[in-house]
């Protein structure tokens, strides 16, 4: 068995941090999660509609 799901709530927290810890290695030390992981999801890529939706979702709610 592997490491829990990401949740849309810890993307948004890795979009936040990226841009101020500037590596993905240090976000993932920051919240638990691989650089790989926090890259993926930084990036976007293979990441399931579903959960893209919700992500900007949440980052609409979280700016207003």
């Amino acid at each position: 068995m592997g490491a829990p799901r990401v949740t849309p709530e810890e993307i948004v927290e890795m979009l936040r941090l990226y841009p101020k810890l500037g590596t993905y290695a240090a976000v993932g030390r920051e919240i638990g999660r691989s650089a790989a992981t926090v890259a993926r999801y930084v990036k976007m890529e293979n990441v399931p509609q579903n959960l893209r939706l919700a992500v900007e979702n949440l980052m609409k709610v979280a700016k207003e």
